[in-house]
């Protein structure tokens, strides 16, 4: 599954984009922003692996953001513009293709194609981790974690007999798993929801998940919202 964040500050361009986007296999959008500051905000957040980004936007321009940003992070920008003039400002910065409104379906597949054969052969293996561990190299299938703790420089890969500890940070590891599967619920905390036993409360308020394992990894306030949502729960509750 490839993640996706739309950015227009027209409501029904952003409808339109995200309903073709959902209506396409393979494909998942993760957040929707009208404005430079939310954009920017959800981009460094959620790190989505495509933007669709109209160059125009609350604020500021969608290339101005997308420049600013190139270098943090490794999403593939499409922009989208009624204004065939500020094409060449967008290849300027590498862009992967622009949407010229209005568009149709054909041109829409054409862009999605393109990326998925990009994305494709520079995916990295989801299905095995290697981890370096009392001088070898251990090859961890990442359906075998239950959940994942930071630990300083280091990570705790909790699996249902043993934990081992790897060197990578959390936001690189986000990047390598599953989001169908593995979901962050604290900043130093991700949890393989296939694991997930039950949600413990605490003076009224959800604040635990139960994992198979028997270890309990408390909920992040930031977290929250997200996590019920992909869960289908209210988060109020």
């Amino acid at each position: 599954m490839f993640t996706c964040m739309v950015v227009d500050d027209e409501e029904l361009a952003r409808e339109r984009l995200t309903r073709l986007i959902a209506q396409r296999g393979n494909w998942k959008v993760v957040a929707e922003a009208d404005s430079y500051s939310d954009a920017r905000a959800l981009l460094l957040e959620k790190r989505p692996q495509v933007c669709f980004m109209d160059v125009e936007i609350i604020g500021g321009s969608g290339i101005n953001l997308a420049t600013e940003l190139n270098s943090a992070l490794n999403t593939r920008w499409v922009f989208t513009t009624a204004y065939s003039q500020h094409a060449h400002k967008a290849f300027e910065i590498e862009a992967d293709d622009y949407l010229l409104k209005p568009f149709d379906d054909g041109r829409f597949d054409r862009i999605l194609e393109k990326l998925h054969r990009k994305l494709t052969l520079s995916s990295p293996n989801r299905d095995i981790l290697a981890v370096r561990t009392n001088g070898q190299v251990q090859f961890i299938k990442t359906r075998d974690i239950i959940w994942i703790k930071g630990a300083g420089n280091y990570l705790e890969l909790h699996c249902q007999h043993r934990t081992y500890l790897h060197r990578e940070s959390m936001t690189a590891i986000e990047q390598l798993l599953d989001p169908d599967k593995f979901v962050r619920i604290h900043r130093s905390a991700m949890v393989n929801i296939q694991y997930l036993d039950a949600i413990n409360s605490e003076l009224g308020r959800y604040s635990t998940l139960e994992m198979a394992n028997k270890d309990e990894v408390r909920i992040g306030n930031t977290y929250r919202k997200p996590l019920f949502q992909m869960l289908g729960l209210d988060a109020g509750e």
